[in-house]
């Protein structure tokens, strides 16, 4: 018996199902003890909820909004109900997918390589502080991801089985337009040996995200692009539009995740390892990671984001390429190839041995990030319940805050429309009256302020942004966040 087959035995035990378990108690342990909560555009994506839920159109026009992405808008539909707790509760539900995605990557890796192999990528997957993160502040990235390696799964177990693939890339497609190009290029490798009558059914599967979302966009806002303008223009506020030769040369680096030299270097070396273990079978992993490449190239040249979360695609299967240098000797056949893998392993362990204390420092950094997200938000919560600042809120307007990433979250928690919560980013000068929200986290360089003054540029504060302006007088205070309000001025008055 092989050691792959000793290992495939152990795991044919109920071993799996008791890792699933350990896995839902150690979610559960998470969300209770770790109290994070969603980032911008999930608050956003909650508010719009909210909207549709009292019957009216979601609002996209606020500053600078997150591009509105159907699914996830109609998620936060669903979550209204429950009020000012969907935010943990969408915390859960993201912490919940994360499993998923592991338990998918598992069974998508083991499909090729076995379960040594797929136990070994769960293990790198979860040294990814980056897709940590995601789970921990409830992104809408985290289901795309499960929807596309479920359809990649799927199309393992059952090669060419078109509908259920084409339906699962429909639902990814309404989270980010990616899908789309996988659901076409999917739809065209199907062609050969199908129906023609099939092919078409299949054909309104394909187009159903783009169309969907297209529909979505004409009836919010009358624009069927309406959110890939918005994007576009966001995206050049924020500078953030690099221009195709730019993704080029951030590809190396974006790819890698939060461990350059594990990730590029064992990672590559894997994926070799890979093709070499896998030859033919090789070709869904590599085709999935080549489209995530095309993807950001064209994302590039649209002028919209270039940001590392859209080549996770790719960076997740360079992660799973960690765990075939580390485990690939496992399942080779031929005496040289096992002896190539066994060196490729042995090099591998020396260089993630070295990287161990970055690791650390990885794994504090996360702890930081999830203790910083607590800590401030439930501040800025304890200020806005000051008994001192409710009804100032009411009656004085507008409440200035030093940047727009705290709106939607005052928004969500007090129900005040879009006029009454403003960043000193969009003022042309100096409040004279209303309620100023400041903050000891948020320190802007003078240079940086200046820069700003009368542009209207991608800076994100100007020279009055969390300063305690003259005839303002201090309300209240906990922990990072203070209120200080001037009520005295004609004017001020909020409904």
């Amino acid at each position: 018996m092989t050691i792959a087959e000793r290992l495939e035995r152990l795991w044919s035990t109920k071993l799996g199902y008791v890792l699933v378990a350990i896995g839902t108690l150690s979610v559960l342990g998470i969300w209770s003890r770790r109290q994070t909560y969603p980032n911008y555009d999930t608050f956003y994506t909650l508010l719009w909820g909210q909207e549709l839920a009292n019957g009216h159109l979601p609002d996209y026009g606020v500053f600078r909004p997150p591009t509105p992405h159907p699914l996830a808008t109609f998620v936060g539909w669903l979550a209204a109900p429950f009020g000012t707790s969907s935010d943990r509760l969408i915390i859960l539900a993201s912490l919940l997918l994360f499993l998923g995605l592991l338990i998918i990557v598992f069974r998508f890796t083991q499909r090729l390589l076995g379960s040594f192999v797929a136990l070994i990528a769960v293990v790198v997957l979860l040294t990814r502080t980056d897709l940590d993160l995601l789970a921990l502040r409830g992104m809408f990235d985290l289901p795309f991801y499960v929807l596309v390696f479920g359809a990649a799964a799927l199309e393992l177990r059952r090669p060419r089985i078109g509908w259920p693939v084409l339906l699962l890339f429909a639902i990814a497609g309404l989270l980010r337009p990616e899908a789309w190009l996988l659901a076409g290029v999917y739809w065209l490798y199907l062609i050969p040996g199908t129906p023609r009558a099939v092919l078409a059914r299949y054909l309104l599967l394909v187009l159903a995200a783009p169309l969907i979302w297209l529909a979505c966009d004409w009836i919010v806002q009358g624009q069927p692009l309406y959110s890939l303008t918005e994007t576009r223009d966001v995206a050049g506020q924020f500078g953030r539009n690099r221009g195709l030769i730019a993704a080029i040369k951030l590809i190396p680096d974006n790819v890698s995740g939060n461990d350059k030299v594990v990730t590029d270097g064992v990672g590559g070396m894997g994926l070799v390892l890979a093709i070499l273990l896998l030859r033919r079978r090789a070709w869904l992993p590599v085709a999935l990671g080549g489209l995530g490449v095309l993807t950001f190239l064209l994302i590039a040249a649209a002028g919209l984001s270039v940001i590392p979360r859209y080549l996770t695609i790719p960076s997740m299967l360079l992660s799973l390429s960690v765990a075939v240098a580390l485990g690939g000797w496992t399942v080779a056949r031929e005496r040289w190839l096992r002896n190539v893998a066994v060196g490729v392993a042995v090099l591998s362990v020396a260089l993630i041995v070295w990287r161990v204390p970055a690791y650390h420092r990885d794994v504090s950094t996360l702890n930081a990030q999830a203790g910083f997200v607590a800590e401030q938000h439930h501040d800025l919560l304890d200020v806005l319940d000051d008994p001192r600042v409710v009804p100032l809120m009411q009656t004085c307007w507008p409440i200035v805050t030093p940047t727009h990433s705290a709106i939607p979250v005052i928004r969500y928690q007090t129900g005040l429309p879009k006029q009454a919560v403003v960043a000193s980013i969009q003022q042309h000068k100096p409040p004279a009256h209303g309620l100023l929200l400041i903050s000891r986290t948020f320190q802007f360089e003078p240079k940086v302020a200046r820069k700003s003054i009368g542009t209207g540029g991608s800076a994100s504060a100007k020279w009055w942004s969390n300063v305690v302006l003259p005839g303002y007088e201090k309300v209240a205070q906990v922990g990072r966040w203070a209120a200080y309000a001037n009520c005295t001025q004609t004017g001020t008055s909020g409904p």
